[in-house]
């Protein structure tokens, strides 16, 4: 029973953490990862509010204004590119084919192959 108390004694003595009962490998995990984490909010937040110099406000606003137009036309008034249903990614007769929004055309399984 004695050599037991001895072990155990020495065990105790050996753990100096910052705060007792979590050992400072934990301590240091727990702090790097809110780190880590106040880092990524930062990033993602600080890019929310793009400054725009109040001289080029009126131009970013029809220039918006002009996109969301384009992107609501239908299809049928895109310009297409393509005058045949050849896929440009494989070079052979399109199949199954898909229309980017932009209007090009592509084989589906190479648009999600390249993609």
């Amino acid at each position: 029973m004695a050599k037991y108390q001895g072990e155990v004694q020495s065990l105790k003595l050996d753990d100096d953490s910052v705060i007792e009962g979590v050992s400072d490998q934990v301590l240091v995990a727990v702090v790097v990862s809110f780190a880590l984490i106040a880092t990524l909010v930062y990033a993602l937040f600080r890019n929310v509010h793009q400054n725009i110099h109040p001289e080029n406000q009126e131009l970013v606003r029809v220039l918006r204004e002009q996109l969301q137009t384009e992107q609501d036309a239908p299809a049928a008034t895109r310009q297409q590119f393509y005058t045949d249903m050849y896929c440009p990614i494989c070079l052979h007769q399109a199949s199954f084919p898909v229309e980017t929004n932009c209007g090009h055309l592509f084989c589906g399984a190479c648009i999600i192959a390249y993609w």
